[in-house]
């Protein structure tokens, strides 16, 4: 088990301030600690990041200020989509998250779909990806990039039900969510967007730090079904235990 990490995600850049460097900064000293071997990766290529992206996206993200951060970010996604396609779990503790960007725009603190690049580079070697989204907010970027396609299978367990109540789900039906994930398609990889605010004392007020230890061995369990090849990539989480919440989850994924 492999953790992607850059002391370059824990700079400042132009944000929300809850989107602070702690939130990386934090866990990796953890995870550190906890003996995790650490890989520092690469910023993706504009080529990469163009497959995803259109021009204008990519001018207005650069025309902030922002390209050289947001291109870090997805190459750690890259990075540790390549360790598990060779067989070595991986997670990505990256910033800034991604799932909220579509090809031609980005919100909810995102700029670039680092998931997505991370997918479309390994895609040419020929895997069915399965994503499962975890974060509170539907990963709307995700969907509308892969959207029609028949080799990327996308699961955003519901943390809100069919009325956008998430204060309705318990947290006995959002763990089934998860293992129903996998069922109903024949995959190569398991990509994880990582997001914790469904944590009880974030925004979405719903899981234990141990249920990410849980969520994380379901998902460990169903990637067997291809060889164990599956990674993560950190989206959202903004309560100060998002440290203890994503060394549970790693605890489990691994």
């Amino acid at each position: 088990m492999k953790i992607v990490y850059s002391p370059e995600y824990g700079i400042n850049y132009p944000t929300n301030p809850v989107e602070n460097p702690d939130r990386v900064n934090l866990a990796a000293h953890d995870l550190e600690i906890a003996g995790y071997q650490f890989i520092k990766p690469l910023p993706a290529s504009p080529e990469d990041i163009h497959k995803i992206h259109g021009h204008e996206h990519v001018e207005r993200i650069k025309s902030k200020g922002l390209y050289d951060t947001a291109a870090l970010a997805a190459g750690g996604a890259i990075c540790a989509a390549e360790l598990a396609l060779q067989g070595e779990p991986a997670f990505a503790l990256i910033r800034p998250p991604g799932h909220h960007a579509s090809a031609n725009r980005a919100w909810g603190l995102c700029f670039f779909n680092n998931m997505a690049i991370a997918i479309q580079k390994i895609r040419p070697r020929g895997p069915r990806a399965l994503i499962i989204d975890i974060d509170l907010h539907f990963g709307d970027g995700t969907v509308s990039i892969f959207q029609g396609g028949d080799k990327v299978k996308i699961v955003n367990p519901w943390s809100v039900d069919g009325n956008f109540d998430y204060l309705s789900m318990d947290q006995s039906a959002y763990m089934q969510q998860v293992e129903d994930a996998f069922l109903g398609f024949d995959y190569d990889i398991v990509g994880v967007s990582a997001g914790f605010d469904t944590y009880i004392e974030d925004w979405g007020g719903l899981l234990q730090i141990e249920d990410y230890r849980e969520i994380g061995r379901i998902i460990h369990e169903g990637s067997k079904r291809c060889g164990g090849r599956r990674f993560a990539l950190l989206e959202g989480g903004y309560h100060p235990n998002l440290r203890c919440c994503v060394k549970s989850f790693v605890e489990g994924f691994g």
